[in-house]
């Protein structure tokens, strides 16, 4: 009854937050949320012209922010005509938001986004239950579903929080995988990794966690043959992923990169005015500076990291420390993609990698401490005895 009550608790506080974050980020559409909302409205049978006029009137009268408001007007910039075609690969985000459409309106996204994120967090609860007992499984994942960059997005019309539940579904079916290979937490893997390159294309992500787990058991004979089916199966959905964008003409990396580019040159960025290579390079600098210090700075979590660095060192000898550190070098991937975006695209799938770590040195602290506790007692008594 204990993960039950514990689960339940963490359900009804999340859900709380959730339902919080949806209201109190009724009027934040960013530019990418209104790309999702006239796809939805093309999904549920409007032309294109039609969506895009019917977005931009509900966009113009919602939104607060006057620079974002500047871009639903008859002839926005170019840039941000450009950028739709971006989007052409992530279908299950607009198609989920169309099937509610009709009772929630616009709406609709920030509620299917708001689901996503409650239910990434009891995803994470059920992997810390591995490491954990109940009751600290379920302050690590609420600790997950509060932290800066997950609360950030767990009430917008976007990508982020649906996205974060199938890679924190993949990490698990990974770490499942690894524990015991079989033939469910397989399927698991790639259904999860499926639905996260058609959400957002971070196929990369479960890549990265499976060569870990691979590099990790790589001189075990009994296991070495799982693991490699399991990086063969994560990258067999990157291919059907490459596969499908070939298809429908979607955007290849030159096209996300020479997109940027251009956004930032239309937006004053004084590096692009040197060319792409000056902006590339000042652009990196630039990211990889606040990736460094972002956390510290910004959201506080040095704490969080310390913890996370002692769960490394408790668990270092098991086949979970290679595969966390795999998945965190694939996310740097997203910033060699896209150098003008760190919080969304880098750090908030570490969030789930990180937590998982600080959990598990917080149980090994835990142990530690009710061993000392129960020694103590024990010599306690032992000095009491006539």
């Amino acid at each position: 009854m204990r993960p039950l009550l514990a689960l339940a608790l963490l359900v009804v506080l999340t859900g709380a937050t959730a339902v919080y974050r949806v209201h109190h980020d009724a009027a934040q559409w960013p530019p990418d949320a209104a790309i999702y909302l006239r796809m939805a409205l093309e999904d549920g049978g409007m032309s294109r012209a039609d969506a895009r006029d019917r977005a931009d009137a509900f966009l113009r009268v919602t939104v607060t922010d006057p620079d974002s408001r500047a871009l639903y007007v008859a002839d926005p910039p170019a840039y941000y005509v450009h950028q739709f075609d971006l989007f052409r690969t992530r279908p299950l985000f607009p198609a989920a938001g169309a099937l509610l459409y009709s009772r929630f309106g616009p709406r609709a996204l920030p509620i299917v986004a708001a689901c996503a994120y409650l239910l990434a967090t009891c995803v994470l609860f059920a992997i810390l239950l591995l490491y954990a007992p109940p009751w600290l499984a379920a302050l690590g994942a609420f600790a997950f579903a509060t932290a800066p960059p997950v609360l950030g997005v767990a009430g917008l019309g976007l990508t982020d929080a649906p996205a974060l539940l199938f890679w924190t579904a993949a990490l698990g079916g990974i770490i499942a995988f690894t524990r015991r290979p079989s033939v469910l937490a397989l399927s698991c893997v790639v259904a999860a990794s499926l639905l996260l390159a058609f959400t957002r294309p971070a196929i990369f992500l479960p890549v990265g966690a499976a060569l870990g787990a691979w590099f990790a058991l790589r001189n075990d004979p009994a296991r070495r043959r799982a693991m490699i089916a399991l990086v063969a199966a994560t990258v067999g959905v990157g291919l059907v992923f490459v596969a499908y964008t070939a298809l429908v003409h979607g955007p290849g990396l030159g096209d996300q990169l020479r997109w940027e580019f251009a956004w930032q040159r239309a937006t004053g960025d004084r590096a692009a005015a040197g060319g792409f290579a000056s902006w590339y390079g000042h652009a990196l600098a630039r990211i990889a500076g606040e990736a460094v210090t972002y956390d510290v700075y910004k959201n506080g979590a040095l704490l969080v990291l310390v913890l996370a660095a002692l769960g490394v060192a408790a668990a270092r000898r098991t086949p979970l420390v290679p595969l966390l550190i795999g998945a965190a070098c694939a996310s740097l991937i997203a910033l060699a993609v896209n150098p003008v975006e760190y919080v969304r695209s880098v750090e908030l799938p570490l969030v789930p990698v990180v937590v998982i770590l600080a959990t598990l040195a917080l149980a090994v602290l835990v142990r530690a401490v009710r061993s000392r506790g129960d020694a103590a007692v024990e010599e306690a008594h032992g000095l009491g005895a006539p």
